[in-house]
């Protein structure tokens, strides 16, 4: 019988230690919450999927105000709380590229109005005053000694008939031009709404992944307490402590690294809107939601052809090849005959005396052979053809990128949706892991390790939840820009963050 006993206690060894473990930690609670509050880490699970889920201003400012705090006071800068709109409008106030775009814009016009010009007459006023001396023939058989001052005072109309060709051709290829232009200011508003959207919805992600690491680092920090009050009792080791004060430092590190980047992607942002990087713009949101921008209703071939049919950049190189095609043409006008008509009116005579009217009329014609014997003309068509060519070319490959682009954004959304749908349950099955990883710790079925992990996995399950929100976001945003169809009101469809700029305008330049 008593070895019966003995053979069960022995079985029993792991209930009998994991019992007298509890007791232990029950009978010298008191004693080490004596010492300092909160050693022993009283775990349960946040309301960040709810907070996510649902909408509650309430707690989203209380949320706010305190990630405000902690971010101002670990990177002691002033943060100015601004949403995507506010974003767009300042940027496309200030922006330098657009005003840029605008500039050369400007410049096309007024280089197709000069090349128009040759449709105007030529108007001048001549004034001549001779001194002569000598002997002159007059008639050109007596010689005659002179000594006057000859005068004359004149006008000269001059209008091209048919004017040298060439320059109907190179007004038609800075008409061509300008509006090429044009299309690039609108293709440049496009690329200036992609960034600012894109680099918003980057420091937004930074944003949450500071509140999630915050978070991480409290949880690191009371896993320290409870490692060290356990080791103060004696049922814990030096070995858990030293491994929890390293967990901890990494998740300091983890936070340092994730403001710097916060603050990168500030300037980031701040340079794209055209102000001082050195103000802090800060994303309102304190969550982030899939925002579907187009329809999935939309197949890749319908978007594609809207692209083809909205496109700046296709429209601005197609005018860029009419505007070659101009200059091709042009060489033809070698041959082309230039016949010129002005007439002239004049007053002439010597100083001191009467000036006697006269009327001058003429025409003037010129029938080229091209450059060089023709061989001139001809090679350099060839060429401009080939600049055609290439531009064609160009033209191809443009299309053939936009539908990858295309392709590359839907197939980036739906794999976001889908990587969102199952990174809330990856969430929910985190939280609940380290729940059960310190149940199971206090009664000594798992290690301190296995808390550890469960941690570590409640934490990237976090970032990863918001890093595919804001993948998908962009990846709409992408979409909207790779079919054409970019603009604010695209951009702000669903989106219902109120301003908190009260002065508009104010942190513009």
């Amino acid at each position: 019988m008593l070895c019966n006993m003995v053979c069960n206690l022995f079985l029993n060894k792991k209930k009998i230690t994991s019992i007298c473990t509890c007791v232990i930690i029950y009978i010298f609670t008191p004693l080490i919450g004596l010492c300092e509050d909160g050693l022993i880490w009283d775990y349960k699970n946040d309301d960040f999927l709810e907070y996510i889920k649902e909408d509650n201003p309430q707690k989203n400012l209380e949320r706010q105000r305190k990630l405000d705090e902690e971010v101002k006071k670990a990177l002691d800068i002033n943060l100015l709380p601004v949403n995507l709109e506010d974003c767009i409008t300042i940027a496309l106030k200030n922006s330098t590229t657009l005003k840029i775009s605008k500039s050369k814009t400007n410049e096309a016009k007024w280089t197709f109005a000069n090349s128009m010009t040759f449709l105007l007459p030529q108007v001048y006023y001549r004034y001549q005053i001779q001194y002569l001396t000598g002997e002159f023939l007059v008639g050109g058989i007596f010689a005659q000694q002179i000594q006057a001052n000859p005068v004359y005072s004149g006008i000269n109309f001059s209008y091209p008939i048919l004017a040298d060709a060439k320059q109907i051709f190179t007004a038609a290829s800075n008409h061509n031009l300008l509006k090429a232009s044009q299309h690039r200011i609108n293709q440049t508003r496009e690329d200036l709404l992609l960034n600012v959207s894109q680099y918003y919805y980057d420091l937004l992600q930074a944003k949450l992944n500071i509140d999630v690491l915050i978070i991480n680092l409290k949880d690191r920090q009371e896993q320290l307490k409870l490692m060290q009050a356990r080791h103060e009792i004696g049922v814990g080791t030096k070995f858990d402590v030293l491994r929890a004060e390293a967990e901890l430092a990494i998740a300091k590190q983890e936070l340092i690294t994730s403001l710097n980047t916060l603050r990168l992607r500030q300037a980031a942002l701040a340079d794209t809107m055209g102000i001082d990087v050195t103000i802090a713009i800060y994303p309102i949101e304190t969550s982030i939601k899939t925002n579907e921008l187009i329809s999935s209703k939309y197949t890749i071939d319908n978007l594609y052809d809207i692209a083809l049919s909205l496109r700046e950049d296709i429209k601005a190189k197609q005018r860029e090849i009419k505007s070659l095609n101009n200059l091709k043409n042009m060489n033809y006008a070698d041959f082309a005959p230039q016949i010129n008509l002005s007439y002239e009116y004049g007053r002439a005579g010597v100083l001191g005396s009467t000036l006697r009217p006269n009327h001058t009329w003429s025409l003037n014609a010129v029938m080229p052979v091209g450059k060089k014997l023709g061989v001139g003309t001809f090679t350099q068509e060839k060429v401009d053809a080939a600049k055609v060519h290439t531009a064609e070319l160009e033209l191809r490959q443009l299309k053939g990128d936009i539908k990858q682009y295309i392709v590359n954004s839907v197939y980036n959304s739906h794999s976001a949706l889908e990587k969102i749908e199952s990174g809330k349950k990856e969430v929910e099955a985190a939280d609940e892991g380290v729940r059960f990883a310190l149940v199971g710790f206090d009664v000594g079925n798992n290690t301190f390790i296995d808390i550890i992990e469960a941690q570590k996995t409640k934490t990237q399950a976090r970032m990863s939840l918001i890093n595919s929100t804001i993948e998908y976001n962009k990846a709409q945003i992408k979409l909207l820009y790779d079919t054409g169809i970019i603009s604010p009101k695209s951009l702000l469809k669903s989106y219902n963050t109120p301003s908190v700029l009260h002065q508009k305008y104010r942190y513009c330049e």
